[in-house]
């Protein structure tokens, strides 16, 4: 199984209508994965607490080690922070050694309706072991 490790996430507020289309986790634009707690803290300490309007763009699917996911990039924006990832999406859908079919693509892409919204909090997460036990750390 993967180890993410330690993740900045960026995510909407909790009453966003894009919390109701993944398998129970937050959607997410991953800032930064694959860190220690020392350098997860240290990137939270440094970020800015602000609120980023983004649009989804398209509609991809992933696999990496046997950990599968199906997620929207976001359209590129002219004014980024110092600290926006490359190639940013939202996740939506995570499964393990099994690929995402086609019946949840088509799901996602036909139901899922608001392209657009705000991004609104930071946090730590620790992303080891099943994606249905991590936790988050801290917020701001």
């Amino acid at each position: 199984m993967k180890d993410f490790k330690y993740c900045i996430w960026y995510t909407p507020g909790p009453k966003h209508p894009w919390n109701y289309f993944t398998n129970k986790f937050i959607p997410h634009l991953s800032i930064k994965t694959g860190l220690t707690m020392s350098q997860a803290y240290h990137l939270f300490s440094i970020i800015k607490k602000q609120d980023i309007e983004i649009e989804l763009d398209n509609l991809m699917c992933s696999e990496n080690e046997g950990f599968n996911a199906l997620y929207y990039t976001i359209k590129d924006k002219n004014i980024k922070p110092q600290w926006w990832p490359k190639n940013p999406h939202i996740s939506f859908l995570y499964k393990y050694n099994e690929k995402i079919t086609g019946y949840e693509i088509r799901y996602l892409y036909t139901k899922m309706n608001y392209k657009k919204g705000a991004l609104k909090y930071f946090h730590i997460v620790k992303c080891t072991g099943h994606y249905s036990t991590w936790k988050i750390i801290l917020s701001k």
